[in-house]
């Protein structure tokens, strides 16, 4: 299962650190074995770390300074808060990873690599650097951050609950491939394909999962094609089609805030869910906006254009 304390403290101090080395990694993850709640561990000094010696009684698990300092500087970062659940303090840990990854990939764009498409831009009349250069900067960061959203979904979906876990470590894995399951005692084990919205599968693909749908139900077991936002009666293509080709379609769907209830087990989950989501991206954001952070790149590409081309015609000339 991948929601748990030990899984927290580990990914938490992988991201507040940035990269570490292997060693490293695996000394953080025998310390956050021994530890059962996160008061607890945000709490706990050198003193009790070096107690951990004599616990896991290896002569290799040593901390030296620097170690302390990264783990005490790890503590003191708000990263992880004792006065969240478990399940919000890995919504914050994941978005926090996924933000800083998005300004990071802001910060990195270059000129070249905006992938002008000289046939579009004179379609579109874009005829001069600051619309152009707009243009093609969102659509870089739009397909990157669109791409990325979907890793950030699935991990907020995996670490909702702790009785949630990837498809293809199930014992299943091997012969059906699903996204997540979610096993709680009590329940009948059940197997989910994560759509990103309501309109993401068409024809060929329904009629796919109906087959996967039977192989499943036939175990004894349930299935699911959950839609991580949207709703039930969406008059969308997908929803059509789901009446069309998908047998006791409502059965056999998860949608919205349907999906977000059944794997965490909280009702209105979702929408504690976002609440986290503004709060963890206002702060790293310094209460900017994302669309801010973009406008504010756009100025030195913008320079940079003029520097290296001096005037619009010789870069369209350049293209060719």
């Amino acid at each position: 299962m991948a929601a748990t304390i030990q899984e927290l403290i580990t990914k938490g101090f992988l991201i507040s650190n940035g990269s570490t080395t292997g060693t490293l990694k695996q000394k953080i993850e025998i310390i956050a074995s021994h530890y059962e709640n996160i008061s607890t561990f945000l709490v706990a000094d050198r003193t009790d770390f070096e107690k951990l010696v004599f616990k896991i009684d290896n002569p290799s698990f040593k901390l030296t300074d620097s170690d302390f300092c990264k783990i005490y500087t790890f503590q003191k970062s708000g990263l992880i808060e004792s006065e969240l659940t478990l399940q919000e303090n890995f919504v914050k840990v994941l978005t926090s990873s996924f933000i800083s990854r998005q300004l990071k990939m802001i910060e990195n764009l270059k000129l070249e690599t905006l992938n002008v498409n000289p046939i579009l831009s004179g379609a579109l009349n874009l005829n001069n650097e600051i619309d152009l250069i707009r243009f093609y900067t969102y659509q870089a960061i739009s397909r990157s951050i669109v791409t990325s959203v979907g890793f950030l979904v699935q991990n907020l979906l995996l670490h909702a609950s702790e009785f949630v876990l990837e498809g293809k470590n199930d014992v299943l894995g091997e012969e059906t491939k699903w996204d997540l399951v979610v096993d709680k005692l009590n329940e009948v084990k059940a197997y989910l394909e994560i759509k990103s919205g309501t309109n993401d599968l068409n024809k060929a693909q329904i009629h796919h999962y109906s087959k996967e749908f039977e192989f499943i139900e036939q175990k004894g077991f349930r299935a699911f094609i959950g839609e991580t936002y949207g709703k039930r009666d969406d008059q969308t293509v997908t929803h059509g089609l789901y009446k069309m080709y998908l047998p006791e379609w409502n059965r056999r769907t998860l949608i919205g805030k349907e999906l977000w209830e059944f794997v965490s087990g909280q009702k209105n989950y979702q929408e504690r869910l976002v609440e986290i989501l503004f709060k963890t991206s206002k702060a790293l954001l310094a209460g900017d906006t994302f669309i801010k952070k973009i406008e504010e790149k756009i100025i030195p590409l913008t320079i940079e254009f003029k520097q290296k081309y001096t005037n619009f015609d010789n870069f369209l000339k350049s293209l060719w």
